[in-house]
């Protein structure tokens, strides 16, 4: 009885997290031919990511010190500096091999305050999203006795779509770059690594976009 009530709990939650992060995506590209990245933006994009962020790391957390662990909360370790390495060479490969869409967004930032608000964007983004499709659906897939080949498609899945809006070849580099963070994450649970390579991805890619 206890395990139906946490998978019905685990699973609720999930689909409410999940359309608070996908919806507003999809809905964006039907509506937008191009998102203007600015300072005004980019503090609103921050402030509205701030209550999910929030929540997730409050289901995140709230929890034994086993599903923690599960779920990604360890120290960092110098050892994991060659694998951020590692992640943030594949994902600057796949950004060429996979540009954005031409006009999907538009960066309009600079000096000091642009650049800052635009680590701040890259860091809440992607720690939202690790916390979510990394952290919290495997381990709960898994605790919720799925097969493993669903418990790494379904976060790759959901990541992907996220991404809609960059166009189809942002799909394809969200859906690659997205199964190799899963398929590390269930081999190794970490947060740290992915967060970390999200992030300085996300804030490269948007710092080198407003040179253009």
């Amino acid at each position: 009885m206890k395990g139906m009530k946490e998978r019905n709990t685990f699973y609720i939650i999930t689909s409410l997290l999940s359309a608070a992060l996908i919806i507003p995506g999809i809905v964006q590209y039907s509506q937008f031919n191009s998102i203007i990245l600015n300072e005004q933006t980019l503090t609103g994009s921050i402030l509205k990511s701030l209550p999910l962020l929030l929540l997730l790391l409050f289901v995140s957390l709230y929890a034994s010190p086993t599903d923690r662990k599960e779920r990604g909360w360890h120290q960092p370790e110098w050892t994991d500096i060659p694998i951020i390495l590692l992640f943030l060479i594949l994902t600057g490969i796949l950004s060429i091999v996979f540009p954005g869409t031409e006009g999907s967004y538009t960066v309009q930032i600079n000096g000091l305050k642009g650049y800052l608000l635009s680590i701040c964007f890259a860091f809440t983004a992607a720690f939202t999203e690790e916390l979510f499709f990394r952290s919290w659906l495997v381990s709960g897939l898994r605790k919720s006795s799925w097969p493993e080949w669903l418990v790494f498609l379904i976060p790759v899945m959901f990541f992907s779509i996220l991404h809609l809006w960059q166009g189809w070849s942002g799909l394809i580099f969200a859906g690659i770059s997205g199964a190799v963070y899963t398929f590390y994450f269930m081999k190794r649970p970490g947060l740290f690594v992915l967060v970390a390579s999200h992030t300085i991805h996300n804030a490269l890619a948007i710092i080198m976009m407003s040179g253009k």
